[in-house]
């Protein structure tokens, strides 16, 4: 071999070494020629690129398993090889104030046999929509055990809902007359009728949490979740947000960039969008999802005949004249065909033709079935912790004659739903204003949206405002659209799940937006 071949081959084997090694390289403990710097002192590290990794706790709470319970409190069987564990932790009542006191902050954990021992956790929320501890179990019994394949997941109810010390402050007369929306009273004037019973439950309510009457609204929220990771010392957070809880998750990245490993928005309402406008985007929901359903019955030649739309217009109509099975009122069927829309049962084709069986059957005077998902509308979207948070979000909202020209004008646009949305808005009238969450300016990590096409619980336009938001903080995005109904893509649709499971994986978006078939 020449000289000039073996000076070569001799640059390429140290070439090769120095790449298999730099550590060996970059340390003075093994320099020769370091007198810039002591022997044996580490030199600075650049900053790690790409997000965080999602650690797992160096401190952990007090867990007890609660896998029965949970899965029958939201109504659905247990999820094979899947453990759930319950536990409390004290926040500070309001550290966004200065103000004194603690709540406590109810949280769930799910993991399985498969769940690796040293992964750190993906923090679930709902926010008010309904709690977290409910709607976890539900996401496990569809595709959501994928994600315990590589992650456990811990829910965090909202304060005041769920397991996490509930409130019960609306006189039980006040809590039926709004859930009727003071249909049943005397005189005809419905708005000035709920506005003083809307009053009353006010009173009783910022009374009952004094001093936090300013204290359940989507920052403090984002506080509780601080406090959790405080509590697990770790460097940064995975947050999926559904709903109210994508408002609360993105809440906390715009207060905490740096604390942020993954940012998951499922069907999010935009920060800052006052509650006329949230009500607005919803009763399009609703009526988007009314559509989808009827065309669905039609489709398996359900039980509502073939005007599937019409009959449930009938019902409404009836419930609106006072003439519905069980005198129910218009708010209350209203809400139960939006629960059974936004929550279902079952596959595709079980769960329109459920609904329609039991619509169908209060349209002929059986309103058995239809009490029951009454109840179970109450129970899920109207609590009274759910009315203290809701009206803790609800900002810049509409003076009473602004919701008497809504009940008339929603009324002609949105034949179904729009009177009982517009009459909503009376509920948080009186409730004390608080300041909304600012949006972020500055995210460290780009952010995976899902949206449903037919969300009858908050619309499909916040996708498209929070996306936006989300580019005004100098971070990117990918979108997951289910073309189904429901309210979550991520819980009520598989397709949803595999983008949302790589970009856990790596923090690196997909390379193309998702869009999922109904």
């Amino acid at each position: 071999m020449s000289a000039t071949a073996l000076v070569a081959a001799a640059l390429s084997v140290s070439t090769v070494l120095a790449g298999c090694v730099p550590g060996l390289a970059a340390d003075p403990r093994f320099a020769t020629n370091s007198g810039a710097r002591p022997q044996g002192v580490a030199p600075s590290k650049p900053p790690p690129s790409g997000p965080p990794p999602i650690a797992a706790p160096k401190n952990d709470l007090s867990w007890h398993d609660c896998t029965s319970k949970m899965f029958s409190d939201a109504g659905v069987r247990s999820a094979p090889d899947v453990a759930l564990d319950c536990a409390n932790y004290d926040a500070d009542l309001d550290p966004v104030n200065g103000g004194a006191g603690t709540v406590s902050i109810g949280v769930v954990r799910a993991k399985s046999s498969r769940t690796p021992k040293d992964a750190g956790p993906l923090v679930f929320t709902t926010g008010s929509d309904l709690p977290s501890s409910t709607q976890l179990p539900v996401w496990l019994t569809r595709a959501g055990t994928d994600v315990l394949q590589t992650h456990p997941v811990v829910a965090v109810d909202r304060r005041g809902i769920g397991l996490s010390n509930p409130i019960d402050c609306r006189d039980r007369s006040d809590r039926q007359v709004m859930r009727d929306q003071a249909q049943f009273q005397p005189g005809d004037d419905p708005v000035a009728n709920l506005s003083d019973v809307s009053n009353n439950a006010t009173s009783s309510c910022t009374d009952a949490i004094a001093p936090g009457d300013n204290a359940y609204d989507d920052a403090h929220a984002a506080s509780d979740i601080e406090r959790l990771r405080s509590v697990w010392d770790v460097p940064a957070v995975a947050l999926v947000g559904i709903g109210n809880g994508a408002q609360v998750a993105l809440a906390y990245a715009s207060s905490r960039p740096s604390k942020v490993a993954r940012l998951i928005l499922d069907s999010p309402v935009a920060l800052g969008t006052n509650a006329e406008a949230v009500a607005e985007q919803k009763v399009k929901g609703q009526q988007a999802a009314l559509d989808a359903f009827a065309a669905q019955c039609t489709a398996v030649n359900c039980a509502l005949g073939p005007d599937p739309k019409g009959a449930v217009s009938a019902l409404l109509a009836d419930a609106r004249a006072g003439k519905a099975p069980a005198n129910a009122s218009l708010a209350e069927v209203a809400n139960a065909i939006t629960v059974a829309l936004g929550f279902p049962s079952g596959d595709r084709v079980g769960a329109t033709t459920s609904l329609a069986s039991t619509l169908a059957a209060a349209r002929s005077g059986d309103a058995g079935q239809l009490t029951n998902l009454i109840n179970r509308a109450d129970a899920a979207l109207d609590s009274d912790g759910q009315f203290v948070n809701g009206c803790s979000d609800a900002i810049n909202r509409p003076t009473p004659d602004r919701v008497r020209e809504l009940v008339v004008a929603w009324g002609k646009l949105y034949p179904q739903f729009g009177t009982v949305a517009a009459l909503n808005l009376v509920k948080c009238v009186h409730w004390p204003t608080s300041s909304p969450p600012a949006p972020p300016k500055d995210l460290k990590i780009d952010v995976v949206l899902l949206g449903v096409q037919n969300d009858p619980i908050v619309g499909s336009e916040g996708v498209a405002a929070t996306a936006a938001t989300i580019i005004n903080a100098n971070a990117a995005s990918k979108r997951v659209m289910w073309q189904g109904i429901g309210h979550g893509a991520s819980v009520y649709s598989p397709c949803a799940v595999p983008p949302l499971l790589g970009y856990l994986d790596s923090g690196k978006l997909p390379g193309t937006d998702t869009y999922c078939p109904a």
